[in-house]
């Protein structure tokens, strides 16, 4: 027996931060997909290879009690320092019974998350470790006799989206987990509770094009997150009143997307550039980076409407707009400046089994 389950990357369209705090945002998942295959092992340790990230193999033991243990030199354990956090966690909340699966080889491909660039391998920032999440929590229970749905139901969204939250120190909305379980444009929110509210698949208005652009520097969404908890504690209202205004243009922005205004959609993305960058200074970080600076410069030139995508200081941005010849435009403009473009699509199909 062999399984092979893929789930994508994604990008955030609109409401980054704002949606931590209860207003919608948007997230297109991307034609870049983490792989998970698993066939059998011939011993009763499951072995895990991860290309590209692990340098050798590892091999993981289970218990009667659901635990784990790794064998192999230490410095390629710690390579495998997500899955061990992944394991944990799904010990924890016995989700899926690992320990009643026969040991299976496990391959983890994350290959397309990456770039070279001038001879160095650097990570793109479309979300591989929600991707990878995602896949390997699937590629488990498919193995174990577990059954996910496809896509996965709110039960199993929320949970993956706890699994993810646990990986990442407690941190993060979960609208990158919800991409890569569910693929499309997604209008997403989380209740009060902090749980997924709203995770519906939509449409962009007809004639929307987003153009992609790696700024070709890598960003931690964690760091900014974390600069964004201690500055809410030591300069509560100029954070807050940040929060507030970026909340209140993502609601307007989805509306507007919802009902088709692709012009009043294009006119809030300025807007929210604008409050993202008043966010920025309010938490002493580079949200918009030189690189983010430089190219909102070259879209102004080109006539569309810029933004970065995530937390910012780096990874991609987004240049939107209704008309082809602005996007033709603003792709030349930043390739020519040294930028990235790239050719990223909407992926219809979240976490499936090849």
């Amino acid at each position: 027996m062999k399984i092979v389950i893929s789930a994508p990357g994604k990008l955030i369209l609109f409401g980054e931060y704002a949606v931590l705090f209860g207003a919608p945002a948007l997230v297109m998942a991307v034609n870049r997909r983490s792989r998970v295959e698993l066939s059998p092992s011939d011993g009763v340790r499951w072995r895990f290879f991860a290309p590209g990230l692990a340098s050798e193999p590892a091999e993981v033991e289970f218990d009667a009690a659901g635990g784990h243990r790794w064998y192999g030199d230490d410095d390629v354990v710690a390579e495998f320092g997500l899955v061990d956090r992944l394991l944990r966690e799904l010990d924890e909340r016995e989700l899926i019974d690992i320990k009643g699966a026969s040991a299976a080889e496990v391959v983890l491909d994350t290959t397309e998350f990456y770039t070279t660039r001038c001879g160095r391998r650097c990570k793109l920032g479309l979300g591989s470790s929600a991707a990878l999440t995602v896949a390997t929590v699937a590629g488990l229970a498919a193995w174990s006799g577990t059954a996910l749905g496809n896509p996965p139901d709110s039960v199993w969204l929320q949970a993956l989206v706890e699994v993810h939250r646990g990986i990442q120190g407690g941190r993060g909305s979960g609208i990158d987990v919800a991409a890569s379980a569910i693929g499309r444009v997604l209008n997403f929110r989380l209740a009060g509770d902090g749980s997924v509210s709203v995770a519906t698949p939509t449409t962009l208005p007809d004639g929307l094009i987003a153009v992609c652009i790696w700024t070709g520097k890598a960003a931690s969404t964690g760091d900014f997150l974390e600069r964004l908890e201690s500055r809410r504690r030591t300069r509560p209202r100029e954070v807050e009143r940040a929060l507030r205004r970026l909340c209140d243009v993502s609601e307007s922005g989805v509306v507007a997307l919802s009902e088709g205004r692709a012009v009043r959609f294009l006119d809030s993305v300025g807007e929210f550039l604008e409050a993202l960058d008043v966010l920025g200074e309010a938490i002493e970080m580079p949200i918009l980076s030189n690189e983010h600076r430089r190219l909102r410069q070259l879209g102004d030139e080109s006539g569309v409407q810029y933004k970065p995508s995530g937390a910012g200081g780096g990874d991609f941005g987004i240049a939107l707009t209704d008309s082809k010849v602005a996007a033709e435009e603003i792709a030349g403009r930043a390739a020519a400046a040294g930028f990235e473009v790239v050719d990223l699509r909407i992926e219809s199909e979240g976490v499936s089994e090849s």
